[in-house]
């Protein structure tokens, strides 16, 4: 039995899927509780420090949304996600992608602790409708938890200006007069389109109404709504 286990909001995990639907690659999906799920992670990945996505199959365990796509181009069918000679190229833009998203989650992570909506929304689906209020201080544990064990910064608004901002003027600029960012449709694609959550989540995004405003940044959408469009493309095209 193949397991992915992720977090469904998260481009991380979107980045797996991805790659592995695009390989015909069967599995199973396991929704991820921060704190609640972390020992059992672990002992899936067989390390301390244990994150999602992890793929779990038999005895085996693959950890990180850029090696489950690896993973999946070596036992799956389908056109090429990294087609031969454009290693470097794709993880350049691989790296562009892990710097957008993990601003992304600072300012995620600001945003739900001050939404108590979005904290409400975050609660595991076994506590019922009635309790849902009640518990929601729990999600902002499981928000600090999760700041804590990824290092998360404070300093979100100068991220925000100094690193995503200027990495989504290179993916602008890359884009120009193009319909990928290579040649053709690679995980490179998949990576940025994913990570573009960060700026406003597509319209078809499995994300609650508060958590979708704690993602979404209404300035840099405005100002990048190319991208946007560029990206709900690549999501009508290849998703």
């Amino acid at each position: 039995m193949r397991t992915l286990y992720g977090l469904t909001q998260s481009p991380w995990t979107q980045r797996a899927r991805w790659a592995l639907d695009h390989h015909g690659i069967v599995y199973t999906y396991h929704e991820h509780v921060p704190m609640l799920g972390e020992v059992f992670l672990r002992r899936k990945a067989r390390v301390k420090k244990a994150s999602v996505p992890l793929l779990a199959e038999d005895n085996d365990a693959v950890m990180g949304s850029f090696e489950i796509a690896k993973h999946a181009e070596r036992i799956g069918r389908s056109a090429p996600l990294f087609p031969q000679g454009k290693d470097a190229d794709i993880e350049r833009w691989n790296d562009v992608a892990e710097r957008m998203t993990r601003v992304g989650r600072m300012w995620l992570m600001r945003n739900m602790l001050e939404s108590r909506e979005a904290q409400r929304e975050a609660l595991p689906s076994f506590i019922p409708g009635v309790l849902r209020g009640a518990f929601a201080p729990s999600s902002a544990m499981a928000i600090r938890f999760l700041a804590k064990k990824h290092g998360v910064g404070t300093n979100v608004d100068d991220e925000v200006q100094h690193t995503l901002r200027p990495a989504l003027e290179d993916i602008k600029k890359a884009l120009e007069g193009k319909s990928y960012l290579l040649d053709a449709f690679t995980y490179a694609d998949i990576a940025i389109a994913a990570a573009l959550q960060v700026v406003r989540p597509h319209e078809k995004a499995d994300l609650a109404p508060g958590t979708r405003a704690a993602w979404t940044n209404e300035p840099l959408a405005k100002e990048f709504a190319s991208l946007l469009d560029w990206r709900d493309t690549i999501v009508r095209k290849h998703r």
